[in-house]
């Protein structure tokens, strides 16, 4: 379930508070610390099965044993959710068949989130959500995809903390370090570091990264009714020899192409960096008769200055020749200020007992971009030796001409929104709410106005029905309503996309709680959605709006089974077409299954073994020269870790044991290739 476990926690703080002298007032509110039920689909305090909409939760042990470190390889192994790694250094996401646009921390975010730069680790967070489907009553959108939500760690009751040390394939080092505790005996202020760094080479020719990360909270009790929590993020990562696009996957003949694993485009001086720094204060207070007010005031820097070198045309199959260069150097910058407020609390009705939650958002964010144009004369202009023989030294760094800003513009965002979780009695609930937003976007892109102004007032509804101790039916529906920023041919705004999304599906809980289980249908209906349409000649992507249907069914189990194992794991298939009946999308696959199971082995103490697979259909890209495909594959991560001490443990992971070769994306009309077989070693303690 999503709620915390808040029930073995309490009684231990309880003991520890008595034998202070603490007041029973720190004892309640202090004891809150680790009852913390996440909100990232409704607002409300709603378990899984309550929750009128399929959610899947990557909790910290998963996240532990797999050496999941960083979003991508936490998202990969979230059933339903595809991650699009398109360049060594941008990512997007798709769920249900259409890309996720809306990011969460602690159920509080910005959307429009088109895609992701670098690796964001996720050592500061507890655990990953992903809501699947239109989830305009929390994100201000309904993009009928999901949204991603990002649970942070906060401190603890008590004094506690550890370390690990990981070495791997191409000279991976990753040191990180996790302390929290009270700062007092009586335990009204407590605190809690997380510090990460890591630095490693690549599979891929000249690529290498590092990355540090530092996440600090404070949080506190003020009076007997108030806690306020304060945090601060940063994250700094560089990476060398990346990739701004990537290889070539037809020759001219149309025919497809096959290169090394370790193939690369890049050039060695090129760059990419990116800084991030947020910080968030958010006061919860507590109301008479069980209400809470709750402000939450966030602000993110963001930079990412670049230097790139894009690489396109189509190889002879002969001579390697039919290449061109295109340099790029950027500095990209954005600052967002969010303010998310939230009154909720029960209502008592007919004898029942029922849950409301308003609340009110207002955001801002400036982004802006510098551009370092390069005359036409450079040799990184022109046509380029031929390809498969590459170093990285073919074109030297061109003579960057002073900057000029080539992006300027400004989103704001305000909403209102209100949800009620009601009780009808014999086991059937539901959920209602409503979000009404405002989106206005000022200023230019590129030599392309972005100037948006839309609003749209969109209803929630949900049931459930628990009808046996085990079972629970549900059922939702969400308008559709996502402002967008792609241009059209004529270098407008496109618009919004608009529809319907709906899913029901069955939800249980097996073996006293310990098992979950759950069966989602969805369907979604949308005009408008952008598709690629080409690009200016002064390189804007450009876009049309088509209409879409979607479809399908996800199966998803997690929990804890007799003898020993643990299971976490899902299956999704779905239907993606246009108007004309037509498949859509065709990149993305129409079947995806990802398993995980851990066995703590009886007769040998302290031993762990476990693996996840993830596997996915045939997918294809249409072009006007031929057809990109990818088969079906597998990719199987074996995992082993012993107990040496009770503080102190040893892991050996393999990822991708049977060195399945394969295309990280077919988004775009370039790709590379995912990492081959690869080991690393872990070292932990903790205390």
């Amino acid at each position: 379930m999503l709620v915390g476990a808040a029930a073995s926690a309490a009684p231990a703080f309880a003991e520890e508070a008595a034998s202070a002298g603490a007041e029973v007032s720190e004892l309640v509110v202090t004891a809150r610390r680790e009852n913390r039920t996440s909100k990232g689909a409704t607002g409300l305090d709603l378990s899984l099965v309550e929750t009128p909409q399929a959610v899947t939760v990557i909790d910290r042990d998963f996240m532990d044993v797999f050496g999941l470190d960083d979003a991508n390889s936490v998202l990969m192994l979230t059933p339903g959710v595809n991650v699009e790694e398109v360049e060594t250094d941008r990512t997007y996401y798709n769920a249900r068949g259409f890309d996720i646009r809306s990011m969460q921390v602690d159920g509080v975010g910005l959307p429009f989130t088109r895609n992701v730069a670098g690796d964001v680790d996720v050592a500061g967070y507890e655990k990953v959500e992903a809501v699947h489907g239109a989830n305009g009553l929390l994100t201000g959108t309904g993009n009928p995809s999901g949204t991603i939500n990002y649970v942070r760690k906060r401190p603890t009751n008590a004094f506690r903390g550890g370390a690990e040390l990981t070495a791997g394939s191409w000279d991976r080092i990753r040191g990180e370090v996790d302390v929290s505790g009270p700062f007092s005996p009586s335990g009204r202020w407590a605190g809690r570091l997380v510090v990460a760094a890591e630095d490693r080479d690549s599979w891929l020719d000249l690529n290498s990264s590092a990355r540090t990360f530092v996440y600090g909270v404070v949080e506190g009790q003020i009076g007997d009714n108030a806690i306020v929590t304060a945090g601060y993020t940063q994250q700094d990562s560089s990476a060398e020899g990346v990739l701004w696009g990537a290889l070539p996957l037809l020759y001219t003949d149309g025919t497809q192409a096959e290169w090394d694993e370790s193939a690369t485009t890049s050039m060695d001086w090129t760059e990419w960096d990116i800084r991030t720094r947020t910080s968030f204060v958010e006061l919860v207070y507590a109301l008479p008769a069980g209400w809470e007010a709750k402000g939450t005031l966030t602000y993110n820097d963001f930079k990412e200055p670049s230097r790139l070198f894009y690489v396109y045309g189509n190889p002879d199959p002969e001579t390697g020749l039919g290449l061109f260069g295109n340099p790029g150097r950027y500095d990209q910058a954005n600052n967002s200020t969010l303010f998310d407020g939230v009154l909720s609390g029960p209502l008592e009705i007919a004898g029942k007992r029922h849950e409301i939650v308003l609340g009110v958002t207002s955001a801002k964010s400036q982004s802006g971009y510098l551009q370092y144009a390069v005359p036409f004369t450079d040799p990184a202009w022109g046509a380029l030796p031929p390809f498969g023989t590459w170093s990285g030294d073919e074109i030297a760094e061109p003579t960057w001409e002073p900057p000029v800003q080539a992006a300027n513009f400004t989103n704001r965002f305000n909403r209102v929104y209100g949800a009620a979780h009601l009780d009808f009695g014999r086991g059937v609930k539901a959920v209602v709410g409503f979000n009404a937003i405002d989106v206005k976007t000022r200023g230019d892109s590129f030599g392309a106005s972005m100037r948006r102004d839309e609003e749209a007032v969109s209803p929630y509804v949900g049931a459930t029905w628990t009808f046996t101790p085990n079972l629970t039916l549900y059922g939702s529906y969400s308008d559709i309503f996502e402002p967008q920023a792609e241009l059209d041919e004529t270098l407008q705004p496109l618009g919004a996309a608009k529809g319907e999304s709906w899913e029901g599906g069955l939800k249980g809980e097996w073996l006293d709680g310990r098992l979950y289980t759950s069966v989602a249908l969805f369907k979604a209906e949308q005009d408008n959605y952008p598709e690629l349409a080409g690009m200016t000649p002064g390189g804007i992507s450009v876009y049309r709006g088509i209409a879409t249907r979607s479809k399908g069914i996800e199966i998803e189990a997690v929990g804890r089974l007799p003898g020993g194992f643990k299971v976490q794991g899902g299956f999704t298939t779905l239907e993606i077409e246009g108007d004309d009946g037509a498949d859509v999308r065709t990149y993305v696959p129409r079947q995806t299954l990802v398993l995980g199971v851990t066995w703590d082995v009886p007769a040998v103490e302290g031993l762990q073994l476990g693996g996840v697979v993830k596997w996915q259909d045939d997918i294809h890209l249409d072009t006007a020269l031929g057809v990109i495909r990818q088969d079906s594959y597998a990719l199987l991560n074996l995992v082993a870790s012993y107990r040496l001490t009770e503080a102190v443990k040893a892991t050996v992971r393999v990822n991708n044991v049977t060195d399945e070769k394969r295309l990280t994306s077919l988004y775009w009309e370039q790709a590379f290739y995912g990492a081959p077989r690869n080991v690393s070693v872990s070292l932990s303690y903790t205390f």
